[in-house]
This record gives structure tokens, sequence and C-alpha cells, in this order.
């Protein structure tokens, strides 16, 4: 369903799935994880990103979404949740807020997206691309 809203479209993934009418639940926070998660650059265009990748997609953002929802939400200043606590799935981020800053999966520094505002990760992208040939799509580390 994602590939088939997504066919044709020149926006970058990060604004695309950040759209309510396309995505919902899904913000700046989340979208960056999901993106590293799924090993897409934020800015890559909607459009170009293949059917096996975007299904791919999909499944880490149901993945981060789940466990935002178990940590209680991201707290980053002074949110709390309807039980007054607040949210810890920040201390899960692997990307969001953490430009340059070692990968917490290859150790190499994160770059940030001046386009976008998205950290992401150039080897952890690339090595994506190679291991999605041999991979079958919707797994998520």
């Amino acid at each position: 369903m994602l590939y088939a809203r997504a066919k044709g479209r020149k926006v970058p993934i990060k604004t695309f799935i950040m759209d309510s009418k396309v995505v919902v639940g899904v913000g700046n926070i989340y979208a960056n994880e999901a993106l590293f998660k799924a090993g897409i650059r934020p800015d890559r265009l909607a459009g170009k990103i293949s059917k096996v990748r975007l299904a791919r997609l999909v499944e880490c953002i149901k993945v981060v979404l789940a466990a935002a929802i178990k940590q209680g939400g991201t707290t980053l200043k002074d949110f709390v949740g309807g039980d007054g606590k607040p949210g810890y799935f920040k201390q899960e981020l692997a990307v969001y807020g953490r430009a340059n800053k070692p990968c917490a999966v290859c150790h190499a520094p994160l770059k940030r997206d001046s386009a976008s505002s998205a950290q992401h990760c150039f080897l952890c992208e690339l090595s994506n691309l190679i291991v999605l040939g041999i991979i079958i799509a919707g797994i998520c580390y």
C-alpha cells in the first residue's frame, strides 16, 4: 500500500511518511528512527524507493511505534503521559538528536541532513543496500 502511494512522488521519504494522510502517528522522531532501521536516507525521493525497501520501511515503522508505545512515548523536555509519567523511548533513540555522535550500530559519526534536519548513518545505509540483496524485506534489527 505504501508503495502504491509513493509511486511517482517527488518528495523526500521522511516528509512523505510524516504526512498524516499517508501514515498516521509518524512524526519527526519516529520517522528518523524508522528510516534508520530500514536503511533508507531521509532525503531519498519517495517515488524512487523500491517496493521491497518500502515494505521493509513499513515493518520498521511498526517496530518503532510499538517500542515507543511500550516505553510511554518520547519525552524530550517536559512531556508527561496521561498517567503523569514521562515517556522513556528517548533512551532507545538510535539517531534522533545524535548528529556527530557515534552510530549505535557501526560507530561511524552520524550525519545531519541540512534540508530535512534528519540524522542518519551513511555506512549503515550503504550496508543495508548491500544486505538487502541477501535478506528478505521486513527484518528490522
